[in-house]
């Protein structure tokens, strides 16, 4: 059995850092101004990668389950009909993270229908192939030291959602929400396929503060994510967390009028590869779910936006069976490995137009999760590939039309752990650019992405995006 737990000194100090921000916020956590109460918003999330397109309110951790409430001009009266459909109207936000927010506590008497999405265009340039092509994940090595440029565009980024929320029952809100995209399997340039990317049903009772989540969401480990216009939004570079089914419990725990503590803990299915070719997920073959965590200390500060801090993570494991040659099982889940991460969040206003968000971690068995470049178990060593990385971003609205972002990112396996040409550090910079003109937004994106193998040559890529956005 593989359960090595390795931990990189370069990134042992990280953890003290988040101890003293902590500290620091519970310093805090008895002033501050009182929130004010929001109404429905103008505009709901339709993109946890998009951020852009969000609410103009306060962000909340992908941790919670708030249930949105119907605006005044939706909710019903005793003469109303038993389902409304509406659509908000688009408007221009930027937000550090992107999850509804709990609005007026008015009852929600009828079923209410939302469809929204937007319609994206996507044209990117790459002086080096890069994995996928529409976005980036990490660059491909040269071919005999020469370059191989590449020009993509794509409308497969395109967004679909559904919101339905549910009559109340008593104290207990209900509301589902299914997000689709083309980015689905087996679709040609020009004929792509659906995909689902996020399908769940909350459930949320306002006097015990406590919420159930049911279905595919984000990992319930994530608190900020990246504001990128590329919408592999830094996975395999320094931002672990995709979508996966699970079951999430969260509840919020009042500190003071401004401060609150959100803990978040889910069951969630553990994605492998079929890396023993049995013909079997190896993740599924561990006979158990994954258990993801996050516990996420938010204030209010000195800027009309709450400050977050968060400890989160995942355990769970895979298994490989040994297989002849032939394809045959020889023997059952001979071989167990440790799938673990450990992540500290931050997301900190400076001042009312600039915020500081990033993460940092450190873990193993991470490929489905997008770490360690998208390398989990070297079966050549049997061991779990151990990595850490993180990344770090500047948001600045400069205007209320015009947002520019300015980050970091980095994700380095250790070496130990790799066979000769696996990706050993990858490592990117990137600004983008977004405009808005309601309902349209310009985005403009550069990203110098460098791939690191090991004994063999890395390789660059500079990478320009440019897209446009329609809301509807």
């Amino acid at each position: 059995m593989h359960n090595n737990f390795k931990i990189s000194r370069a990134w042992a100090s990280g953890p003290a850092v988040f101890g003293l921000v902590i500290f620091a916020f519970c310093l805090h956590a008895a002033g501050g101004e009182p929130q004010e109460k929001t109404e429905w918003p103008d505009r709901l999330t339709i993109n946890c990668d998009l951020p852009f397109l969000t609410r103009p309110a306060d962000t909340q951790p992908a941790t919670g389950a708030q249930i949105p409430v119907a605006p005044p001009s939706a909710q019903t009266t005793t003469s109303a009909p038993l389902v409304s459909v509406s659509a908000p109207a688009a408007v221009y936000s930027p937000e550090a993270a992107t999850r509804l927010q709990a609005a007026a506590a008015e009852p929600t008497k009828s079923l209410q229908l939302r469809i929204y999405g937007y319609i994206k265009l996507d044209a990117s340039y790459d002086t080096q192939r890069a994995q996928n092509g529409d976005y980036i994940y990490y660059v491909f090595p040269k071919n005999n030291g020469v370059s191989d440029n590449e020009f993509n565009m794509t409308a497969k980024e395109t967004r679909l959602d559904l919101e339905v929320i549910s009559p109340d029952l008593g104290e207990t809100k209900a509301y589902g929400k299914v997000e689709l995209d083309f980015y689905g399997p087996s679709g040609t340039a020009n004929s792509p396929n659906l995909r689902m990317r996020l399908a769940y049903l909350d459930v949320a009772n306002d006097d015990i503060g406590g919420s159930l989540r049911a279905g595919q969401d984000w990992d319930t480990f994530i608190t900020v994510k990246p504001r990128m216009n590329n919408v592999a939004i830094m996975a395999d570079a320094g931002a672990l967390g995709v979508r996966r089914p699970q079951l999430r419990l969260n509840k919020d725990i009042k500190i003071s009028k401004d401060t609150k503590i959100i803990a978040s803990v889910a069951g969630a299915r553990t994605i492998g590869a079929d890396l023993d070719n049995g013909s079997q997920d190896d993740g599924a073959d561990a006979g158990f779910p994954s258990v993801q965590y996050n516990l996420c200390l938010e204030t209010k500060t000195w800027t009309k936006k709450s400050a977050k801090v968060s400890a989160s993570g995942h355990w769970g494991m895979e298994t490989l069976d040994q297989v002849s040659t032939n394809g045959s099982v020889i023997a059952s889940d001979k071989d167990w490995y440790n799938s673990y991460s450990v992540i500290g969040s931050l997301f900190l206003p400076l001042v009312n137009r600039v915020s500081l968000q990033g993460t940092i971690w450190q873990g193993q068995d991470l490929a489905s999760y997008y770490g360690g470049i998208g390398q989990g178990i070297n079966s050549k060593l049997h061991t779990a590939i151990a990595a850490q990385g993180g990344w770090v971003e500047f948001l600045i609205d400069l205007t209320q039309r015009l947002n520019l972002n300015l980050g970091y990112g980095l994700d380095a396996p250790n070496q130990s752990d790799l066979n000769a040409k696996d990706r050993s550090r990858n490592e990117t910079i990137f600004t983008t650019l977004y405009y808005n003109i309601k309902p349209i937004t310009f985005a403009v994106e550069y990203v110098n992405m460098t791939t690191s193998y090991k004994d063999a040559a890395s390789a660059t890529d500079h990478r320009v995006q440019g897209s446009v956005i329609f809301t509807f």
